[in-house]
């Protein structure tokens, strides 16, 4: 990639940053100058919110500096330097299944740190076990440490609500049924142990904690060869590949922005109330047909998509997309790209890498 491609790509993603936080003053002053720690900080979330301090210390001056907590610091410096190179912005190898600490000047903590990658449910459900619910608890105990400590934001996940057994959106205090004792389900409970034990935290020993729970996001930082249906959708129709879909393709997810997402994460951390649980999504669905339609329009000749291809897959109503009534009538945010614009920023960004 030229280093002119490079710089327009990440010129993009600073403008997608500052319109995201432009109209929220009140969330900018509450961070200003403070010291913030994310575990899990090179994955998704955490490198948008790294693309968001930087675009807010350039041009608000807010001061703010941050840490990222992960296993494998080195390949995410070397691939990004424009951010990994800047003073505010610190790595820290880290992996959170072993006790460690945070500096005592810390003030807020995002505990990201996990496994979503179905692939890994099912070759190591222990590691992925461990990570969640040990790795949290190691992290409560490091928050729990500092003197300075505004907030604490565990990150879930919007399965521990179970699979909704009827159609829209699905809100934080609803709850279906959950089968235990199966492998494919051990990051849903896992996340669920981490929700109860960081509830205990809070009411033990006073710590100020909130939990989001993000549904589906997009954009850069996004890896593609994850197994998520979007990552699917986009590979094939870039590779030329026939689009194959197990269902008959009405199954309903939504799409948030890298940039609204990471927002809404830094607004919970400044207004968020202890043990309130937030969503964290778009609203708007798209079934999988029509997200394939519109990545398939990007390319020429469009791609062949098959339906029902596991015919042993039973057509139920599959709609998973955030009520976010909450979020917006508490914390003040704003989903700033559509869906469509999200569909294209993810595809510019995959055909230039």
């Amino acid at each position: 990639m030229s280093s002119n491609t490079a710089n327009n790509r990440f010129a993009e993603i600073r403008q997608d940053c500052l319109l995201a936080s432009a109209a929220q003053t009140d969330v900018r002053s509450k961070l200003g100058f403070a010291r913030i720690a994310v575990t899990g900080g090179t994955g998704f979330l955490g490198s948008w919110i790294a693309e968001t301090v930087a675009a807010l210390n350039d041009e608000y001056r807010l001061g703010i500096t941050l840490d990222l907590y992960a296993r494998n610091i080195r390949d995410w410096a070397q691939q990004y330097p424009h951010l990994a190179g800047r003073a505010d912005i610190q790595l820290m190898s880290q992996d959170v299944r072993s006790p460690f600490e945070f500096p005592r000047n810390t003030n807020f903590v995002v505990h990201a740190a996990g496994i979503p990658n179905n692939r890994v449910h099912a070759s190591d459900p222990l590691r992925v076990q461990q990570t969640t619910v040990q790795g949290l608890n190691n992290a409560l105990e490091a928050a729990s440490q500092l003197d300075n400590l505004t907030r604490f934001l565990n990150v879930s996940s919007c399965l521990v609500n179970g699979r909704p057994n009827r159609p829209g959106a699905l809100s934080e205090n609803e709850y279906f049924a959950i089968p235990c004792d199966q492998l494919h389900t051990v990051y849903v409970e896992a996340k669920r142990a981490a929700e109860n034990l960081a509830a205990i935290y809070r009411s033990q020993f006073r710590l100020p904690v909130s939990t989001i729970r993000p549904f589906t996001f997009a954009g850069a930082y996004q890896e593609l060869d994850r197994p998520w249906a979007i990552n699917n959708f986009m590979r094939e129709v870039l590779t030329g590949s026939e689009i194959r879909i197990h269902g008959d393709g009405l199954a309903r997810r939504s799409y948030l922005h890298g940039a609204d997402a990471a927002w809404w994460t830094l607004a919970a951390l400044a207004k968020g109330q202890d043990g309130a649980v937030y969503n964290v999504g778009s609203a708007t669905p798209i079934t999988h047909l029509d997200l394939v339609k519109l990545i398939g329009e990007k390319a020429s000749p469009k791609p062949r998509v098959l339906l029902n291809t596991l015919p042993s897959k039973q057509l139920l109503q599959d709609d998973l997309f955030p009520d976010i009534t909450l979020i917006r009538k508490t914390l003040g945010v704003t989903q700033t790209c559509s869906l469509d614009d999200t569909i294209d920023k993810a595809w510019r960004w995959y055909k230039r890498s």
